[in-house]
């Protein structure tokens, strides 16, 4: 099993390389070097070999070549994509910066919403993301690496799926009445807030230049220092003793730490 989960993650040309250099090996060894040691270096047994294998040397050549051609071309590109991904992440900051700076205006319509729990209250105005940050990720999508570009996409689907709970959150019903938002539901709200804010935090470093990209799993540490950063005061988001904010986000990440691959809402 571990070995098709190694296969699968080899491109066609690694493969190639896999296969075809040590193939090239072996062929080396038997033309060039075994036919001297098999007849005490007698020359005219050594040329004998090599026009017998004439069809043979002339597709061991043809292979070597297009091996060297792949080869050069794949780190041809490989350069070219450092380089179109180094300009997209020049300008992943300034997007980085806007977000966090979203979020926090977030954080202040969840708080609100938190103070009314349930009642009337001054309507809400929904605090628009930035307009940018589509073709900034796009872009550093298009040219990062797999382990990059999957880190960014969930902020991506983080985004769109909180900037729809936020929309709605701040929405008039069809009467003109403010929508009721349970506080259940808006400790809901806060976690994937807080995630999401603690997800481009740990990005800053890698769009900087300053570290290298790593990508694991959050703490409640991260989260907590989400949270205080974002003022949303744990103590203060308090429904029952196993209902608040800290026990909510604690039980999420052991769901998260026992099942990685399902989304533990």
């Amino acid at each position: 099993m571990r070995g098709v989960r190694f296969f699968s993650h080899i491109l066609p040309i690694d493969l190639l390389n896999y296969v075809g250099l040590p193939l090239l090996a072996i062929y080396g060894f038997s033309v060039f070097v075994y036919p001297w040691f098999a007849t005490g270096a007698d020359w005219r047994h050594v040329q004998e070999v090599w026009d017998r294998w004439q069809t043979l040397n002339a597709g061991a050549l043809a292979f070597l070549a297009s091996l060297v051609a792949f080869n050069i071309a794949r780190f041809t590109e490989n350069q070219q994509r450092k380089r179109d991904f180094l300009a997209a992440k020049a300008f992943l900051p300034s997007t980085l910066s806007e977000l966090m700076g979203y979020c926090s205006e977030s954080a202040r319509i969840f708080e609100a919403l938190w103070q009314a729990d349930g009642e009337r209250r001054t309507p809400l105005q929904y605090p628009s993301p930035p307009q940018n940050y589509r073709e900034a990720f796009s872009n550093c999508i298009r040219h990062s690496t797999p382990a990059v570009g999957t880190y960014l996409v969930r902020i991506l689907v983080l985004l769109q799926v909180h900037d729809s709970r936020l929309r709605d959150a701040t929405a008039l019903t069809p009467n003109g009445t403010e929508r009721v938002v349970d506080r259940h539901t808006l400790l809901a709200y806060v976690l994937r807030l807080g995630e999401l804010y603690a997800l481009l935090g740990g990005l800053f470093g890698f769009a900087r230049e300053e570290e290298q990209f790593s990508s694991k799993e959050l703490t409640w540490d991260e989260l907590q220092s989400a949270y205080r950063v974002l003022d949303l005061e744990t103590e203060g988001l308090y429904i029952t003793e196993s209902m608040n904010l800290e026990a909510f986000t604690k039980r999420w990440l052991e769901r998260i730490k026992s099942n990685p691959s399902k989304d533990a809402r």
